[in-house]
């Protein structure tokens, strides 16, 4: 395991590296302004980190918890389902419109999880969709498709 890990870490460094020297053509701005090279450098920054930090751990010597647990049929049926509702998600994103869309897949995942009570599931629903509403809208100004809503 410690060999396998030590691979690992030294492949995602290299992965790192060789992300690191392609994203210098882009700018990277500032927290108030940020360019195109922002959000990737971040993201390289974060994964060296992570990284390093897996790599410290394989050469201290620390053990890695494994569990060596199937998946039972139950479970492949629930990973197949969250797979289409997805893509279903992407098929009908541009005609509903962001904000029915989301908010109807996050009440299918709610319910096809742990099946808690509609009240808690609208309720989670509602404010996941908000917030990420406000977030992308809002704040980073992305253009999100409106649908029959048209918000």
């Amino acid at each position: 395991m410690k060999r396998a890990n030590f691979l690992a870490a030294a492949g995602l460094l290299g992965l790192a590296g060789w992300f690191l020297f392609e994203s210098r053509k882009l700018s990277f701005g500032t927290l108030r302004l940020p360019h195109t090279g922002f959000f990737p450098k971040i993201l390289i920054a974060l994964l060296l980190f992570l990284t390093l930090l897996c790599l410290a751990q394989t050469v201290r010597g620390a053990k890695a918890e494994t569990r060596s647990e199937k998946i039972s049929a139950e479970g492949w049926l629930r990973i197949g389902a969250t797979l289409t509702m997805l893509v279903g998600y992407a098929l009908v994103l541009e005609r509903l419109g962001f904000l029915l869309s989301t908010f109807l897949l996050m009440v299918v995942l709610l319910r096809a999880v742990e099946a808690p009570p509609w009240r808690k599931v609208t309720l989670v629903a509602l404010l996941t969709t908000l917030f990420c509403y406000t977030l992308f809208a809002w704040l980073l100004g992305v253009p999100l498709p409106a649908g029959i809503l048209a918000i």
